[in-house]
């Protein structure tokens, strides 16, 4: 199951902490479980920018929003 992330939740230190997609049965999701979803391929995440998506991908535990779009999850609005 593909799930949209439309914004992101950070700490002080302005690292992502979790993702989110309000009005969603699984918003917010802590970073940790996302790394694990995407891990063990239960659920995919993405970023939808005008009509081209972007997958994350978990790489040594960081998650990354597709080789063209890196900062694509920093420049999410916050939930």
């Amino acid at each position: 199951m593909d799930r949209r992330i439309s914004a992101t939740k950070k700490d002080r230190k302005g690292n992502i902490t979790s993702l989110c997609n309000p009005g969603q049965s699984w918003s917010p999701r802590k970073t940790q479980d996302v790394v694990r979803d995407i891990s063990s391929g239960r659920k995919s995440y993405y970023v939808q920018e005008q009509e081209r998506r972007s997958y994350l991908r978990s790489i040594s535990g960081v998650l990354q929003a597709g080789p063209d779009a890196d900062d694509t999850l920093t420049r999410l609005p916050t939930c």
